[in-house]
């Protein structure tokens, strides 16, 4: 098995990735095992009237960031769906990148159960957490 690394992150991040993750220009800051940290660029594109981060970008920054999380199970990169997403947004936030730390928590034989917390990278503020359940197909 080829290992996951941070180049091969950067190529599913800018070839793999559907139009509304790859718009958002996410990068991978690190890996580890079991462990993924994304960055999140403040930009147009990601923010909502008034400069704000929308609540769709925070979930797919969430959502992105745990599938990392899971590909770094030791098993690498495969295919995951998501199977149950929940985000809470904990304040609204603009003007600087944000950083989601990612965390697998369990993974199995046919899911994954992962978590993640999604904070302002300069203050390091908490702006949203996640949990989410993926589908690991045969």
């Amino acid at each position: 098995m080829t290992p996951f690394t941070l180049d091969t992150a950067a190529h599913v991040l800018a070839d793999t990735m559907p139009g509304c993750v790859r718009g958002l220009n996410l990068t991978v800051e690190k890996l580890e095992d079991g462990h993924a940290t994304l960055r999140m660029p403040y930009s147009d594109m990601a923010c909502r009237e008034g400069g704000i981060f929308s609540g769709q970008a925070l979930a797919a920054l969430a959502d992105t960031s745990m599938c990392f999380a899971v590909w770094m199970d030791g098993r690498g990169r495969r295919p995951v769906a998501t199977v149950d997403l929940h985000v809470t947004y904990l304040r609204g936030a603009g003007g600087e990148d944000l950083l989601a730390r990612a965390q697998l928590i369990r993974s199995g034989k046919t899911l994954a159960f992962a978590r993640v917390d999604i904070v302002l990278a300069g203050s390091g503020k908490e702006v949203a957490s996640a949990v989410a359940t993926f589908g690991l197909p045969a």
